[in-house]
């Protein structure tokens, strides 16, 4: 269990320094930021829409990059997929 914990955490982490990498190469390009951002709703789905609706707030209303935007988030799509994958719905099912 602790395995796939850290495989899921790898993953996500992996998606977001990627993100992060395609948004410094390709500056003006949103494209490499909104599949990163697609990339993680769908490893937390369906708990990351909240951090989405961060992620997206955070960019409309110009207090953040998109680069930005994705690392501030990275934490609450890390935790809500965590509680999700790892806690909630295997309490569920245990019942």
């Amino acid at each position: 269990m602790k395995l796939n914990v850290a495989i899921y955490l790898g993953g996500v982490l992996l998606v977001v320094l990627g993100s992060l990498l395609s948004a410094f190469i390709f500056e003006n390009d949103w494209i490499p930021v909104a599949v990163g951002q697609l990339l993680l709703s769908v490893l937390s789905y369906p708990l990351g829409v909240f951090a989405s609706l961060i992620l997206f707030v955070l960019i409309y209303m110009g207090l953040a990059t998109p680069a930005e935007a994705i690392f501030i988030t990275m934490p609450a799509f890390a935790l809500l997929g965590y509680l999700q994958w790892y806690r909630i719905i295997p309490a569920f099912y245990r019942k």
